[in-house]
């Protein structure tokens, strides 16, 4: 018989180090972008204004939460906000066609 292989406990994976948390990128988030332009595309005036503004300080608390520094979170605020707009320029042309 063939001698058993001995049995070693598992051992648990503890990172010695830390690094940040780096958060999915905002304007990857598809549908989240979709969701905003959906509902940038039926608001208008000060009604449009305050929720995009609503929607950008959220995405911003939530990336310094989990660990942005303030330009990162700036950063990844603005590539959101193009994505956004992208978005609403595809629906814009897709009601016009």
């Amino acid at each position: 018989m063939p001698p058993h292989a001995s049995v070693q406990p598992r051992r648990r994976s503890i990172p010695t180090e830390t690094g940040p948390v780096v958060p999915f990128p905002a304007e990857r988030r598809t549908a989240h972008v979709r969701r905003c332009a959906g509902e940038l595309g039926g608001l208008h005036g000060e009604d449009a204004r305050l929720y995009w503004l609503r929607v950008c300080r959220e995405l911003a608390d939530e990336l310094r939460k989990l660990g942005s520094n303030e330009n990162q979170a700036r950063n990844a605020v603005f590539a959101f906000q193009d994505e956004v707009q992208q978005e609403l320029m595809r629906l814009h042309d897709a009601d016009e066609g």
